[in-house]
């Protein structure tokens, strides 16, 4: 079992206290693309699951760094959501994606239901859920998701690979 730690620059890292590895809760989103998205169906795939808002600047600045991750984990069993919170619903969120065509799932809490539900108090906000459902990790704030310690994090999640502790610095 592999404990996590990934240390910001700007002090914000993944927390595990109070998660205690406990399962997510479910929900079912709407998605930017049509169609619904339930947490539960996920189940047997890490999520890397982002809170996030278009007027969000250190939101847009991980945006590049996730997509990059989600392209590198596609074909295996990895989904990134990201769940925005634009109160305008889907056309701010639709506008935002037409001029920055990222490849992740983007699905709208217009009402922020999701940020109470999981306990979310800031964006940008990332939680990271493993195969079994349970909530492992919680990053606060921008990270480099495109980094060679988190590739190689997530690539040893995926693989089922129990890890040392892991400490990711930028």
């Amino acid at each position: 079992m592999a404990v996590i730690h990934l240390n910001q620059r700007n002090g914000n890292d993944i927390r595990h206290k109070g998660l205690d590895k406990k399962i997510a809760p479910d929900f079912c989103l709407e998605a930017l693309n049509g169609g619904k998205v339930h947490l539960n169906a996920l189940k047997g795939k890490i999520v890397i699951l982002n809170f996030w808002a278009s007027w969000c600047g250190p939101c847009k600045e991980e945006m590049p760094s996730m997509d990059a991750l989600n392209q590198h984990f596609k074909e295996r069993d990895f989904v990134l959501l990201t769940i925005s919170i634009d109160y305008g619903g889907r056309e701010p969120v639709r506008k935002f994606i037409e001029k920055h065509p990222y490849q992740f799932s983007v699905l709208l809490d217009p009402k922020g239901n999701t940020l109470d539900l999981f306990q979310i108090n800031r964006i940008p906000t990332t939680l990271i859920i493993d195969k079994k459902g349970k909530m492992i990790g919680r990053v606060i704030g921008p990270k480099n998701w495109n980094s060679s310690e988190v590739l190689s994090l997530v690539d040893q999640m995926i693989s089922d690979r129990p890890g040392k502790v892991a400490s990711l610095k930028d």
